[in-house]
C-alpha cells in the first residue's frame, strides 16, 4: 500500500482554518481589494500639508492607519489561501495582484515620514504634547528614533516601488520548496510505501530502524543538491537585497538594520552566539552520549532526531493532542485556556498536511480575523504536540494583544514573541513529566527537552 498525501479538495473542512472573519470569500476580497487600490489617490491630499497643524498630522495619521488596516486584512487572506496550495496559480495571482497594488500604495504614502521628520524640534515637541494626536504619541516617539536613516521623499519613493522585486528571492524559494520539489516514496519500519515530504520528513527521521532514517535523509536532500544552483541563486538575491536596503539608508551594516526595528543592541546578538559557542562542548558530549546510548560505532545528522529510546511510542490524535496542551496550559487561567480550547477545537488550526501545503508551521495573528496556525500534524510525532503548544502560546498572544491593543499597537516584536510560545512548551514539559509512568518514560521526555534545546537555542 502507497501512502499519500491528499489533494487539497479531499482535505476534511473541519480540518482547515476559517478565513470568513478576514473575508467570506473570494469574491468580497475582491469588492475590497477594489477599494484598497482607490485609496491610493487619497494620499496625495495630505502631501505637504503635515506641518500645518496637529490635526492635519492627525488626519493623514488615520487615513494610512485605516488603509494599512485594510491591506493588512487583503494581505492575510491572500497569503495564507497560497500556503494551502503552494501550486494554486489562482492564489498565487490574487497574492501577486495585492502586493502589486501595496507597493503602489506604499509609494503613495512614502512622503510621510520625511516629512514628519523634516518637522523642526519645537513642532514635533507641539505634536508629542497634542491631545488629539494621544492615540499616534508612541508612534510618533518610534519614528523619531529613524531621523538618521530616513531618505528624501522621492528616494523613499524609489525604495518604495521596489517592494515587489525586494520579495522576489523568498517568492522563489517557497515555490521551489513547496511546489516544484518531489521527494519520491520511502519503506517505513512497518513495510509501508510513504511519501516523502516535509512533513513526513519528521517520522522517517525518528524511525527507530536506522536504514529507513539513512534512506529518508538521503533522498529528501539529494532533491537540494540537485537544485543547489538555484537554491543558491535565491539565497544571493535575499542577501543583495538586504545589502542594498542596509546601505542606501546608511547603516553600518546588514545585521545593524535587521535589529533596529526591534531596538535589539548587537551587544545581544553577538553574546548569544558567543554563549552557544562556549558551551558546544557541551552539545557534543550529549551527542556522544546518544550514540553510545544508541549502540552506533559513528552518529550522523540522522541519527539525532530519533529518541534515543526509540522503543517507546506516543499517539495523539487531535482532539487528544489538544486536551493534552489545555492541561498543561492550566496554570495560565481559565480566561486562557477556554478561549484557547475553543480556537483549536474549532477552525484556528489548519492542521494537517495536504499535496503543495507549505511546509513547517507558524502562528499568524490578524487585527480582523483569528489568530490562525498552520500545522502539518503527524499524531505520531511527539515533536508536533510542541509545536501545536509552541504556536498556541503566539497565537494566544496575538488574541490578548488585539483584544487590549488599539490596530496601531497591537504587533510585537520577534524578540518578545518567542516568550510566549517557549514558555507554554515549557509548561507542556513539565505536564507530561508529572503524568510520567515510569522513569522510562520521564527519560525519554527529557531527551525529547534537552533535542528541543538543542534544535531551538543551538
Amino acid at each position: 500500500m502507497i501512502i499519500s498525501l491528499p489533494k487539497r479538495s479531499e482535505v476534511s473542512k473541519e480540518d482547515t482554518w476559517d478565513l470568513a472573519k478576514l473575508f467570506p470569500n473570494d469574491a468580497a476580497w475582491e469588492d475590497s481589494l477594489a477599494a484598497f487600490e482607490k485609496r491610493i489617490g487619497g494620499f496625495e491630499e495630505f502631501k505637504g500639508t503635515l506641518a500645518d497643524s496637529a490635526q492635519a498630522l492627525l488626519s493623514c495619521l488615520e487615513y494610512d492607519s485605516a488603509t494599512d488596516r485594510l491591506a493588512e486584512r487583503l494581505g492575510n487572506y491572500a497569503y495564507l489561501k497560497t500556503t494551502e496550495d503552494q501550486s494554486n496559480s489562482d492564489y498565487q495571482r490574487m497574492l501577486g495582484r495585492f502586493q502589486n497594488i501595496a507597493t503602489r500604495a506604499g509609494e503613495a504614502a512614502s512622503f510621510i515620514r520625511p516629512e514628519i521628520l523634516a518637522l523642526d524640534e519645537a513642532t514635533i515637541q507641539t505634536y508629542l504634547k497634542a491631545p488629539t494626536l494621544e492615540l499616534f504619541h508612541l508612534q510618533l516617539e518610534r519614528l523619531l528614533r529613524y531621523k538618521k536613516y530616513t531618505l528624501s521623499d522621492r528616494e523613499e519613493q524609489l525604495l518604495a516601488m521596489q517592494g515587489e522585486m525586494a520579495g522576489a528571492s523568498g517568492k522563489i524559494f517557497r515555490q521551489l520548496l513547496d511546489s516544484d520539489l518531489k521527494f519520491g516514496q520511502v519503506e517505513n519500519e512497518k513495510g509501508e510505501t510513504v511519501e516523502l515530504t516535509q512533513s513526513t520528513l519528521s517520522q522517517f527521521l525518528q524511525s527507530p530502524d536506522r536504514n529507513v532514517r539513512r534512506t529518508a535523509f538521503h533522498q529528501f536532500y539529494e532533491q537540494f543538491v540537485a537544485h543547489e544552483n538555484t537554491f543558491a541563486a535565491a539565497l544571493q538575491g535575499s542577501v543583495q537585497k538586504d545589502v542594498y536596503y542596509a546601505r542606501a539608508r546608511g547603516y553600518e551594516s546588514c545585521l545593524q538594520s535587521a535589529l533596529y526595528d526591534d531596538n535589539v543592541p548587537k551587544t545581544v546578538y553577538e553574546n548569544l552566539i558567543a554563549t552557544v559557542r562556549k558551551h558546544l562542548p557541551t552539545v557534543h558530549a550529549f551527542y556522544d552520549l546518544r550514540r553510545r546510548k544508541m549502540g552506533l560505532e559513528d552518529i550522523h545528522h540522522y541519527d539525532t532526531y530519533v529518541p534515543i529510546l526509540s522503543d517507546i511510542e506516543k499517539h495523539h490524535e487531535w482532539d487528544q493532542a489538544v486536551d493534552v496542551v489545555i492541561d498543561s496550559l492550566a496554570p495560565l487561567g481559565s480566561d486562557y485556556t477556554n478561549v484557547l480550547r475553543e480556537g483549536l477545537l474549532g477552525r484556528w488550526c489548519d492542521r494537517y498536511p495536504n499535496e503543495g501545503k507549505q511546509s513547517g508551521a507558524f502562528s499568524y495573528g490578524t487585527y480582523d480575523g483569528d489568530p490562525y496556525i498552520m500545522m502539518n500534524y503527524q499524531p505520531t510525532v511527539l515533536r508536533d504536540l510542541f509545536t501545536l503548544t509552541h504556536e498556541a502560546g503566539h497565537s494566544m498572544h496575538t488574541h490578548f494583544s488585539v483584544n487590549h491593543q488599539p490596530y496601531e499597537y497591537h504587533n510585537y516584536t520577534i524578540f518578545v514573541a518567542e516568550v510566549a510560545s517557549t514558555f507554554n512548551e515549557q509548561l507542556l514539559t513539565k505536564q507530561l513529566l508529572k503524568n510520567a509512568t515510569d522513569d522510562r518514560e520521564a527519560a525519554y521526555l527529557i531527551n525529547n527537552e534537552i533535542d528541543d534545546i538543542r534544535a531551538t537555542i543551538v
